[in-house]
């Protein structure tokens, strides 16, 4: 009874041991894939408040759909910064430290995910 899966010496670390398909390679652990998950979902978030801010700052105009659509799933995201700095201009400043703060949001997640992992011997 043979199979594609020969003995490795990174199997006799001890430990937990990642998962292997069937040409040999190591399955992700849960933890790299939700690292993945937070840095794509951080990526799209940071995408849509970036169209928010140059389509604003384009003075675009809100009737048209597609600006339409980039504002209203924005503002969720960009709301709890609004009214922070006082400014009558189209440049949106908020959006911009709304950002930011996600940025660190996403960076301080994906850390605390790497966190668990033990360290490569």
């Amino acid at each position: 009874m043979s199979n594609n899966m020969e003995h490795t010496p990174e199997d006799d670390r001890g430990g937990d041991v990642a998962a292997r398909r069937p040409d040999n390679s190591p399955t992700p652990s849960t933890d790299i894939l939700a690292v993945r998950v937070v840095r794509i979902l951080a990526g799209i978030l940071l995408v849509i408040l970036g169209f928010r801010f140059v389509l604003a700052l384009a003075a675009a105009n809100p009737a048209n759909g597609f600006v339409n659509a980039i504002n209203v799933s924005s503002w969720p995201f960009a709301a709890p910064f609004d009214g922070m700095f006082a400014s009558s201009s189209r440049f949106e400043l908020y959006t911009l430290f709304a950002m930011a703060v996600y940025i660190l949001v996403a960076w301080g997640l994906m850390h605390l995910l790497r966190i668990r992992r033990p360290a490569a011997a």
